[in-house]
């Protein structure tokens, strides 16, 4: 699912996105991803536990990709992210932040209730690496699957001058630290190590969040390109 979104949204960035300033309204655009999972997750809401479940998901994830985009807002105050080695620099910040919390639950095996057991922190090994092969029931091998995610940051890598805006840019560095640190968890682990679980609904990490926040923020400036070549067209 994580490779699938980064294809997706790199195929359908555009080069005529304009810097939007972020208003408190594009912040709701955060809550598109994990509203929109409930089409996915609808056979398992079975109990009101359960729904409980999904909707700490919802809200906790649209808080997480809030202060994310927060962060590197911040970040971005002194730093021209136009530059390809400030996006080095920020995109091995998120790396090394989402290994450091992983390597610390592996080495004193860290487990801990946040709700109850809705939401708890403990880590979880997902050998389902990859949505599209396992949708299409391919079975792969931990080089294989190095080797499709270098390709992937190489496109991402290759893509990058579609994105003009400093906007898409924040989003596009965010997106390339959640496949750099996919790639890690392949190379070290031979799977991902994922460690924020929601009852009976999913198991995240921090990368999978670098990449929901990244798309949302891709979502939101095409779906304001749309609104404004629509406005265009009616004025002409």
């Amino acid at each position: 699912m994580l490779l699938l979104q980064i294809l997706l949204l790199v195929s359908c960035a555009t080069d005529n996105m304009e810097d939007n300033k972020f208003t408190p309204w594009h912040y709701l655009f955060f809550g598109v991803i994990p509203l929109s999972s409930i089409f996915y997750y609808i056979k398992y809401l079975n109990s009101a536990y359960v729904i409980t479940s999904f909707l700490l998901y919802v809200f906790i994830s649209f808080i997480v990709m809030a202060l994310l985009w927060k962060l590197i807002s911040i970040m971005t105050l002194h730093w021209d992210i136009k530059k390809h080695f400030v996006i080095f620099v920020i995109v091995a910040v998120l790396v090394t932040l989402d290994h450091l919390i992983k390597l610390v639950l592996l080495k004193i095996k860290f487990e801990t209730s946040v709700i109850g057991d809705l939401v708890l922190i403990k880590h979880r090994r997902n050998f389902s690496q990859n949505g599209i092969f396992n949708f299409l029931n391919i079975e792969t091998s931990r080089l294989s699957m190095i080797v499709f995610k270098v390709i992937i940051i190489a496109a991402i890598i290759c893509c990058y001058n579609l994105f003009k805006s400093q906007t898409a840019k924040k989003a596009y560095t965010l997106i390339a630290a959640g496949a750099v640190s996919n790639l890690l968890d392949s190379v070290f682990y031979g799977y991902t190590l994922d460690y924020i679980h929601f009852h009976k609904i999913v198991t995240y990490d921090l990368k999978d969040y670098y990449v929901d926040t990244g798309v949302s923020v891709i979502i939101l400036l095409i779906f304001l390109s749309e609104i404004k070549k629509s406005k265009e067209k009616k004025d002409r």
